[in-house]
C-alpha cells in the first residue's frame, strides 16, 4: 500500500498512461475534454498505481475494469459528423 502513495510519475510512466489513455479515448470517438475522459485518466492511473507498470500491462487491467471495458459508444447517428457534434 506505501508504493500506491508514493508512487512519482516522470514522463516515461505519464507516456505509459497517456498511451493507453488516447487509445481508450479513440477507440470510443471521445474529445480530450469530455468528462468521462478525465475519470477515465483517474482510473488508469489508480491502475498504474497498483502496480501495472508497463503499457501492456495498464491495457490489461484496463480490458478488465468495469467501467472502462463496458463505457462505449455514445448513440450518434451515422449522419452526424464529429465536427457537428464538438461544436455543439
Amino acid at each position: 500500500m506505501n508504493a500506491f502513495f508514493t508512487t512519482v510519475f516522470s514522463t516515461v510512466e505519464l507516456g505509459i498512461v497517456d498511451e493507453v489513455l488516447t487509445e481508450w479515448r479513440n477507440e470510443r470517438l471521445l474529445d480530450l475534454h469530455d468528462p468521462d475522459v478525465e475519470l477515465a485518466a483517474a482510473i488508469l492511473i489508480h491502475l498504474f498505481r497498483e502496480g501495472h507498470r508497463t503499457t501492456p500491462s495498464l491495457r490489461d487491467a484496463a480490458s478488465r475494469h468495469k467501467w472502462l471495458s463496458e463505457h462505449t459508444f455514445r448513440d450518434i447517428p451515422a449522419y452526424v459528423s464529429m465536427a457537428d457534434i464538438r461544436t455543439s
